[in-house]
């Protein structure tokens, strides 16, 4: 399956001067990631009050819990945000295989759209050969197999319930039921296919996967005899979290009329390791959501956000997780991953950067123990994911300022710290924009891509019942039919917002591309807005002036100034800003002074001590190269290397979005700095892939190892290293020219962070921070 082009879920197309220095995957089996699916509004905008509250952290100004970790939810402006994941989760997974309907007579081009042909059915995955030690594979992938996968709780039982138990440190568990295989009508084709436009049926293919396999499963339930009530009776019990705060009254801990956790697995090989047989018509493991619908008419009563119905229970699937049948552990966990909320941490538009098999997020979800077992053990989540669930105990540091930490491992929790979060002085950009309307001060939006910026108040309008009208000026600079600017109002405390019709410099405001009246574009200056409000008589009424954008290309944003509210004539409000943010709830928005806006980005050091403990026990067996590309029958032969032990640090840096070097070479969201910087080469010269470049990052008062790796068939021995014990932020260099999106250019703080002690074998190390010179 090929994702959409389209606006939604565009990728920016890679300048030929940024393309990858390292090699590219040496295998069409390697483990890949799907292409980012489209984000539906309630998840944009809980990303966007997440990554408020996580600055917050990043800048010391959230109080820990009781238990030295992130509190369960924080407030920003007037919604609550989940940090804290510290529960037990239900998880239904459905196992759906292919029938053997071919759609033929759908055409695109005035070829066969779908075609493929039928299947799979489970348990048809060729047993790898003996030159294929890679490949994941087990003799029967039966329903039995999959409560172990997923739910065994034994001790040293490799299942997601153990990894999430100890990533979590006793902190989080799931448990939940796995169903019979279900067959579907149609051949994986009719789901994968990648014909059509813009590479086929993208995200909406998938999503009709999920609806009829959790139709089939319905179905097959009423077969059997039961009724509806008493499926819906078994199903609630999968209903017990409100995800988005649907009713914003900050109860995450209540039913919101959809399933929790929904894993579908699909037969046959997925894409991310080639398809299999099916190869292009396979589906890619991903974490998204079925049909969002913005308008509001599917789904829950009271809560129509989109979904597909579990048939007749009033119950819907929105938010899934789908992999393939031999995805192991590793994938299932990462992409479980997302559905906890956490992001991809690998460069999501192409090229490499320095995470890799560092954490879960990235290529950790593919780590193994030995021949063919490549993506069934996960390796650790890295610290920042940890703090970002709630699950990290961690010290605090300054920058530039002694102190000294002993450090536990950083794969669960004991009596020493996993981490030490060291505040770094903030970076600054500036943002040209234009001179206030009026005054000096006004309000602006923010920048970026994934935006949800709003500007909110509660207005009175009981006891009006002539006219209301609110009334501002705008300008605004967005990306064209992507990105928009909305005045909406809401009349149930915030639980349902609807876009405002009104004029423009007294010319109606048309409808965006999502069908509801908004402005997109560039206003060319500032421009008057006239929103009326008489629907809303009689009513306490909420506005908001409400910014979005999707994952790619942006403007400057949105400035506005002179707000005024007026009812039956008289002025109920007129506020341009000089005042300060006073009763607006402001997410995203900023009052700023003249035109240009200076924003402060929270940056931060994350150290935390990395050993072959619980599941970092992986990065000793796990990291892979294909290493005999090109030498007959041995194309999916690897080499497995170890990522070495000690101390990584990471740049935590929330003036960057994401961690796509390849736009922003040095610099990402969050990124591991390499002790060891200088370029992985073979005997040959040519560079070694991204993944491997990254397996001396840690700093140690111990050399590295030395090991092998082919290219071609032809051996390379990688020696031992020297010792790096120091990170020096002021005097070190951490990027070589060769590898430039492998780098990390650190801010001089004049900070340095030093092991000082390793003992039990590293297990509790000392780490000094303190002034560089």
């Amino acid at each position: 399956m090929a994702a959409l082009t389209t606006g939604a879920i565009a990728l920016a197309a890679v300048p030929a001067q940024a393309q990858p220095s390292t090699a590219a995957p040496q295998s069409a089996t390697d483990g890949r990631e799907a292409p980012p699916s489209p984000v539906p509004p309630q998840e944009r905008a809980r990303q966007a009050l997440k990554a408020q509250a996580m600055a917050q952290v990043n800048q010391g100004k959230v109080a820990k819990s009781d238990k030295g970790t992130t509190p369960a939810k924080v407030k920003i402006g007037n919604d609550y945000v989940q940090l804290a994941h510290q529960r037990t989760d239900k998880v239904f997974v459905i196992l759906a295989q292919f029938g053997d309907q071919v759609d033929n007579t759908t055409l695109y081009d005035g070829k066969p759209r779908y075609g493929g042909t039928p299947g799979p059915q489970h348990n048809r995955i060729p047993q790898p050969g003996a030159n294929d030690t890679h490949t994941y594979w087990q003799n029967d992938f039966s329903r039995d197999s999959y409560r172990k996968m997923f739910f065994d709780d034994a001790p040293g039982a490799n299942s997601m319930r153990n990894f999430y138990r100890t990533q979590s440190s006793g902190r989080y568990d799931i448990e939940g039921t796995v169903t019979d295989w279900v067959t579907l009508p149609w051949n994986e084709a009719r789901y994968g296919s990648n014909k059509g436009p813009q590479g086929g049926g993208g995200w909406t293919q998938a999503q009709e996967f999920v609806r009829d396999a959790t139709k089939a499963w319905y179905d097959g339930e009423i077969a059997k005899g039961r009724t509806a009530a008493d499926v819906k009776a078994e199903l609630a019990q999968y209903d017990v979290q409100d995800r988005y705060d649907y009713d914003k009254d900050g109860n995450f801990d209540e039913p919101d009329g959809y399933l929790d956790n929904v894993i579908v697995v699909h037969a046959g090989v997925d894409e991310t390791w080639g398809g299999g047989a099916q190869g292009g018509d396979a589906l890619w493991a991903h974490r998204s959501w079925t049909f969002p619908d913005p308008t509001g008419q599917t789904g829950p009563a009271g809560n129509r956000i989109g979904g597909a119905p579990v048939g007749d229970t009033g119950l819907y699937v929105y938010d899934y997780v789908q992999a393939g049948e031999n995805s192991g552990v590793g994938l299932f966990s990462h992409e479980f991953g997302h559905n906890l909320g956490l992001p991809d941490l690998y460069s999501t538009n192409g090229g490499d950067n320095s995470v890799s098999f560092w954490s879960l997020m990235s290529s950790g979800s593919y780590l193994g123990k030995g021949r063919n077992t490549t993506g069934a053990y996960p390796g650790d989540l890295d610290a920042w994911s940890k703090l970002q669930m709630g699950w990290l105990n961690y010290d605090e540091a300054q920058a530039a300022t002694r102190s000294s930490h002993t450090l536990g491992v950083s794969g669960y929790n004991t009596d020493q710290a996993q981490a030490v979060l060291v505040h770094l002085p903030p970076a600054s950009t500036t943002t040209t924009l234009a001179d206030p309307f009026e005054g000096g001060a006004q309000w602006w939006s923010d920048s970026g891509d994934n935006m949800d910026a709003s500007l909110s108040r509660t207005v009175d309008l009981t006891g009006k019942t002539s006219s209301a009208a609110l009334d501002a000026a705008a300008w605004w600079d967005t990306e064209q039919d992507y990105d928009f600017f909305t005045v909406e109002a809401s009349a149930d405390g915030g639980r349902t917002w609807t876009p405002l019709h009104g004029t423009v410099d007294g010319l109606p405001i048309g409808d965006t591309t999502a069908n509801t009246p908004g402005l997109s574009g560039s206003s060319g200056g500032w421009r008057q807005l006239h929103l009326p409000l008489d629907e809303y008589l009689g009513k306490q009424v909420q506005v908001r002036f409400h910014v979005t954008s999707d994952t790619n290309t942006h403007g400057r944003g949105v400035l506005v100034d002179a707000v005024k509210l007026t009812a039956d004539g008289a002025v109920l409000l007129a506020d341009g800003a000089e005042g300060g943010p006073g009763d607006w709830a402001a997410v995203g928005f900023s009052v700023i002074h003249g035109k240009n806006a200076v924003k402060q980005h929270p940056r931060a050091y994350l150290v935390e001590n990395r050993r072959y403990t619980g599941y970092g026990a992986f990065l000793k067996t796990g990291p892979y190269n294909f290493g005999y590309s090109g030498v007959p029958g041995k194309a999916d032969v690897i080499d497995n290397y170890p990522y070495q032990e000690g101390v990584l640090v990471w740049l935590w840096d929330t003036s960057y979005e994401n961690n796509n070097t390849v736009d922003h070479l040095g610099g990402g969201l969050i990124l591991p700095v390499d002790a060891h910087p200088k370029a992985l080469r073979f005997a040959d010269g040519s560079l070694t892939n991204g993944r491997s470049q990254s397996y001396d990052a840690t700093f140690s008062l111990k050399k590295t190892d030395a090991f092998t790796l082919h290219k071609a068939g032809v051996a390379t021995k990688v020696p031992s290293e020297p010792a790096v014990p120091a990170f020096d932020d002021h005097s070190g260099v951490y990027t070589d020219p060769a590898i430039p999106q492998l780098g990390v250019k650190v801010p001089d703080t004049n900070t340095r962070i030093e092991v000082v002690r390793e003992t039990q074998g590293g297990k509790l190390t000392t780490v000094r921070v303190g002034p560089a010179s």
